[in-house]
């Protein structure tokens, strides 16, 4: 019996023994299994570089829209105006902003009595106000000789009238004169333009052109005067050499049309990159201009 008893004892040790064993593996698992999932504070290395960025030189500007068109506009209306923005969207800052209208190449020959719209430019009728002013001011305005004579006239302001024709604005028209200079030119010295304050009612007194302006500062093409007084002041007058035809501006400062004193830019200011001004165009269409498409005209804008 006593035997008995120490056999079991010993055999239940054993299975207590295993029992403990499995615990032990069982509790080192789990305790792995925790340390390997537990999140670990690491300090995360770093450095830093320096980054260097150099901007080139560029001079630019950006109209936009790059299109504008007018349709069905009535003879001596206005098409309505339309806003162009002009962006530096150059790296450096920008002034001396000036426009023009491509009329001279445009318009070529005298269009009058062709019946042929595409013979008139479209630039002749563009308009166009400065950025915070309520003025507007033809874009290139060409006239042309009327070839013919126009009755009930006096030409006693200017010496030597050699050419006249009509400026029409809008619904009124306005009676001009050439006289031409000491070679028989009109960019010679002593070349005179004059024109009328008075609208056109076809009678003696509204065509006696008497504000007389000397044509100055001529050059192969062209003799130009500033007009300070009737429906064209503040514009600018170019005759041409042969006195067939003016030409009638104010932003346009390309080579010599800048000696005429109403020469004027739309901007002087720094335009900073990024900057914009905002300009309008309109269209003036006035009385007796063939129906259909005038010759398409380009607006150029330049900065310095």
């Amino acid at each position: 019996m006593f035997i008995y008893r120490v056999h079991e004892f010993i055999n239940t040790s054993d299975m207590m023994k295993d029992k403990f064993l499995l615990l032990l593996v069982l509790l080192v698992t789990a305790v792995a299994l925790l340390v390997a999932t537990a999140p670990v504070n690491v300090m995360a290395a770093y450095n830093t570089t320096d980054l260097d960025v150099n901007v080139s030189t560029l001079s630019q500007i950006t109209l936009s829209p790059t299109y504008l068109n007018w349709t069905g506009v009535t003879l001596g209306t206005m098409g309505g105006y339309k806003n162009i923005t002009i962006t530096n969207t150059g790296s450096v800052n920008v002034t001396n902003i000036y426009s023009w209208v491509d009329t001279i190449t445009d318009e070529s020959e005298r269009p009058y009595g062709s019946g042929d719209s595409t013979k008139y430019a479209a630039g002749s009728v563009l308009t166009i106000e400065n950025e915070g002013e309520s003025e507007y001011f033809f874009l290139g305005r060409l006239e042309w000789n009327w070839t013919s004579d126009i009755p009930s006239h006096s030409w006693s302001a200017v010496t030597n009238a050699t050419a006249w024709g009509y400026f029409r604005n809008l619904t009124n028209d306005y009676v001009w004169v050439l006289g031409n200079g000491t070679a028989g030119l009109c960019n010679n010295s002593g070349a005179q333009f004059a024109i009328e304050t008075d609208v056109d009612t076809g009678t003696i007194d509204t065509r006696t052109p008497v504000n007389v302006v000397s044509l100055t500062d001529g050059d192969d093409s062209w003799s130009y005067a500033a007009i300070s007084a009737g429906t064209l002041a503040g514009h600018c007058v170019a005759a041409s050499w042969n006195c067939s035809k003016i030409f009638i501006y104010n932003f346009d400062k390309r080579n010599n049309f800048t000696v005429c004193a109403n020469s004027n830019y739309l901007s002087t200011a720094d335009l900073t990159p990024g900057k914009t001004i905002t300009v309008r165009v309109d269209a003036w269409v006035p009385r007796g201009i063939p129906a259909g498409n005038l010759s398409t005209a380009t607006l150029t804008v330049e900065a310095s």
